[in-house]
């Protein structure tokens, strides 16, 4: 399986679980599935976001400067990896899942606004 569609795969498994354990709980309706589909997606929007973050090399510099202070007294430079290698395609993975979890979500909440209660 060619690892791009692997994202789109885990929230696809992802989506059919919610449902299915909805069904069992008996408590389908448009709400409860939005809700629960929004709480599954917000880690993935909040580890992609971070990841995200952490690649765009925001936090690098300062890093780096933590890293030397506290090797001064050491005579030999150890060598480190920045937080912008750390992530550097890893968040789109996570950020994929977290978009289609959480827009399938606010389209059920839409459905559920337009068609009434």
């Amino acid at each position: 399986m060619n690892k791009r569609f692997l994202p789109y795969l885990l929230a696809g498994i992802g989506i059919v679980i919610i449902m299915i354990w909805h069904i069992f709980q008996q408590s389908f309706t448009l709400v409860h599935l939005s809700d629960s589909l929004f709480l599954a997606g917000l880690p993935f929007l909040i580890i992609g976001s971070l990841l995200w973050i952490f690649s765009s090399g925001f936090f690098d510099t300062f890093q780096r400067s933590m890293h030397e202070a506290l090797r001064r007294d050491q005579k030999k430079k150890s060598n480190y990896m920045p937080l912008s290698e750390v992530g550097r395609h890893v968040y789109r993975f996570w950020l994929i899942i977290a978009g289609m979890l959480i827009g399938l979500s606010l389209l059920l909440l839409l459905l559920q606004f337009l068609l009434g209660s």
